[in-house]
């Protein structure tokens, strides 16, 4: 096998080996029988040996994401639950754990803290698969081609002309809603794909994951005390075209020049972009080839190296669980990869790390200022975002990100 294909393998492997919980599963009988399908992404981390290493040690699926009606201002939601925006917060909390244990096999740990101290370990490569081309623009000309091999006949194109297709941000600048204009190539697109589904702030996977090759995946916070966590290479299953899944995660960013921003470590990622002939057997693909009627599934699943298992979310939240129409979920109720989770978390890593240097005051911040202490990361997003590509980035309003721990103190 190819290194793309052991590492489609090895995140295949950990999902087959998880419980049922939060997987698709069969709806209706008889005539009416349809099988859910879903996405399935992992993060994977290839260690320096002779022949590599691969460890899974983050994965997710999913395919839903909440509209603009149903957003929380709590941070006890998970916005976004496509496959690899879970699998990637999966992640967050791998890595928030290896710092907390000092895990010198994966991270470079100074013998003296100072501003910034950890990183991933010199010759440690970040892998990410996803069974299915990212949502946006590496899929959008797959899509533009089943387009045209399909009669006229009431496409999603045809039926929703008459919706409004584009968002525009604060700037005045607007994304695609979706798979509309199969046109544009190159792109910004907004979630969901279908047109008759209602309007969301989410940005694509292509998008977001562009992103990363900028800023990297650890995020704001992490990155107050870990250096950017570039992506080596993308694997890609089903919906598969190079040149466009190149063109969404590199060829469209622009250099970064920012001095500050770089010394930091922040810099254009140029990320390699790999197909896979590994089969995820609950893809779209792989059902419809098996002459099923398919549907999207509901729940999303996400798992972690170190969790006490996997656990499943329906919109947004943990399975099973209720959310107060006014009020925040209990803390016992938390998804952990929701931002109010991983904020939590972060404060908590932090203190215990007591890293004076670094004067991190996170008394009684909110969510969103406690992001914008990452100067150098803000810095290098905002200015990939004022960049011709990404001018319509559609931003995640102040008020779901307003929010702070002082009622997890009560």
């Amino acid at each position: 096998m190819s290194p793309a294909d052991d590492i489609a393998q090895c995140v295949i492997g950990i999902y087959r080996s998880l419980p049922k919980r939060g997987k698709p599963t069969s709806k209706g009988t008889g005539d009416q029988l349809k099988e859910e399908w879903t996405v399935l992404a992992g993060f994977v981390l290839e260690l320096p040996t002779d022949p590599p290493q691969y460890q899974c040690v983050s994965l997710g699926t999913g395919l839903k994401c909440l509209n603009s009606k149903t957003m929380r201002r709590f941070g006890d939601s998970v916005h976004d639950s496509h496959a690899e925006i879970i699998a990637r917060r999966g992640f967050l909390v791998y890595l928030m754990k290896q710092i907390k244990e000092q895990n010198a096999q994966i991270l470079d740990i100074p013998a003296t803290q100072n501003k910034k101290p950890y990183a991933l370990k010199q010759g440690i490569k970040l892998h990410l698969y996803t069974s299915q081309s990212p949502c946006g623009d590496a899929s959008i000309e797959w899509l533009q081609q089943q387009q045209q091999q399909q009669p006229r006949n009431g496409t999603d194109i045809d039926r929703h002309r008459g919706k409004r297709q584009r968002t525009e941000n604060e700037e005045g600048n607007k994304a695609i809603r979706g798979h509309s204009e199969f046109c544009a190539t190159g792109a910004l697109r907004l979630k969901p794909g279908r047109g008759d589904s209602d309007p969301t702030l989410c940005m694509s996977c292509s998008d977001k994951m562009a992103r990363w090759n900028v800023v990297g995946v650890q995020g704001a916070l992490l990155s107050l005390i870990l250096r950017p966590v570039y992506i080596s290479s993308v694997v890609v299953g089903d919906l598969y075209q190079h040149s466009a899944v190149d063109r969404a995660l590199n060829l469209r960013i622009p250099e970064l020049t920012n001095d500050a921003s770089q010394k930091e470590g922040f810099r254009t990622n140029r990320c390699q972009i790999n197909g896979t002939s590994s089969k995820f057997e609950k893809s779209q693909m792989v059902l419809k080839a098996q002459g099923k009627e398919i549907i999207t599934a509901d729940a999303a699943l996400c798992w972690y190296q170190g969790a006490k298992g996997s656990f499943a979310l329906v919109a947004g939240r943990r399975q099973g669980s209720r959310a107060p129409k006014d009020a925040c979920q209990p803390k016992t109720m938390l998804t952990e990869i929701c931002k109010r989770a991983l904020f939590s978390r972060f404060v908590e890593l932090v203190r215990e790390l007591t890293l004076e240097e670094l004067q991190l005051d996170l008394h009684d911040k909110t969510y969103r200022q406690a992001k914008e202490l990452a100067v150098q990361y803000q810095e290098a997003k905002n200015e990939l975002l004022s960049s011709a590509s990404f001018a319509g980035w559609s931003r995640c309003p102040e008020v779901y990100e307003s929010f702070t721990l002082e009622s997890e103190k009560k």
